[in-house]
This record gives structure tokens, C-alpha cells and sequence, in this order.
């Protein structure tokens, strides 16, 4: 159930910012499900994190051009590098996929991402016409 869930949370989009790799399952699990053409951002803010999941998960870093990884990038490039992405994007066309043991690690970076991001966010903050 979980797993259809995921793929249709995944069905169409262009863009999956995954916030924190862990271990690199999620992100594995993502490029697997993913459309074809869709683009994963997955966004670690701890080298050491992000070593410790291309060498537990065999990434060839080369051979993953599904793939873009933001790795110990500061919070503001980060925001600014998402609006860049998204920014001729529909909302229904990008995703934000949150890895909860990293949010733990670091609550702040990545739930400022999370709070100024998410699309439902955007919604509610964008004056209604």
C-alpha cells in the first residue's frame, strides 16, 4: 500500500527535491519510481552524511544523470537554487520528499526549506486575487 502510495505521490512530476539522503535508500527508492524523465535534488547538508550513503548505496556519482546532489550547500543557495527549478514549473509538477531521521539531525536547515517551499506553503503565502 505504501508503495502505491509513493508512486503515485511521484506520477508526473518533473522535479523531487529530496531533503536529506540518510543512508541513500529513500533516494534509491525514489530513482526507481520516479517517471522516467523526472529530476531528483536530493539535498544533504553533511558531507560526511552524504559519503557514508554513495558508499553504503554504490553510487557511481558519474552514471547518475537522474540525479543532481546538493552536498553541505548553505541554506540560502539552496532556496534560491529550487526557485531557479521550479520557477517555469506548476506547482503539481515538483515535490518535496523529506528523509525524517535527517530533519532530525537538523531541524532547522530543513524544515526552513520544508516552511518556505513546499507548494501548499506557497499557496497559503501568495496573495488570493
Amino acid at each position: 500500500m505504501a508503495e502505491l502510495q509513493e508512486r503515485e505521490r511521484l506520477r508526473g512530476k518533473k522535479a523531487l527535491f529530496v531533503l536529506g539522503v540518510g543512508l541513500g535508500y529513500q533516494v534509491t527508492a525514489i530513482r526507481e519510481r520516479k517517471d522516467p524523465r523526472a529530476r531528483v535534488y536530493a539535498i544533504e547538508r553533511y558531507e560526511e552524511v552524504f559519503n557514508r550513503a554513495a558508499e553504503t548505496q554504490n553510487w557511481d556519482l558519474q552514471a547518475t544523470p537522474d540525479v543532481e546532489f546538493w552536498v553541505g550547500v548553505d541554506i540560502d543557495s539552496v532556496l534560491q537554487h529550487l526557485d531557479e527549478i521550479t520557477a517555469d514549473m506548476e506547482e503539481s509538477d515538483w515535490d518535496i520528499i523529506t528523509n525524517r531521521p535527517s530533519i532530525r539531525l537538523d531541524p532547522e536547515y530543513y524544515k526552513r526549506l520544508i516552511r518556505e517551499r513546499r507548494p501548499s506553503a506557497r499557496r497559503r503565502r501568495e496573495p488570493q486575487s
